[in-house]
């Protein structure tokens, strides 16, 4: 599958919905969420399929985003980081 580039945002109130919604995800993940500023949006460069082991040893299956971070690097993170925040560049 091929897709273009489009726009998304750290989730409001992401720790708070990571534990309701996506219990399986580790802290360790919620912590990468401090690589990127809340009130701004990333491009979505690439996506890819992952399959996470969660703590009770059960597969989780899911995508990664490749998106810019703040220090100028590139990151593969968790797509349920982030929620959509549409194919340009204008902020919603």
């Amino acid at each position: 599958m091929t897709t273009g580039i489009f726009f998304v945002r750290i989730r409001d109130n992401y720790e708070t919905q990571i534990k309701e919604f996506f219990p399986h995800i580790s802290q360790s993940y919620v912590d990468i969420a401090r690589n990127f500023n809340r009130e701004k949006i990333y491009p979505v460069l690439s996506i890819k399929e992952v399959t996470l082991i969660a703590e009770n040893n059960e597969n989780i299956d899911t995508s990664q985003f490749l998106v810019p971070t703040e220090n100028n690097n590139f990151m593969w993170v968790l797509a349920e980081m982030f929620q959509y925040a549409g194919l340009n560049e204008i902020k919603y």
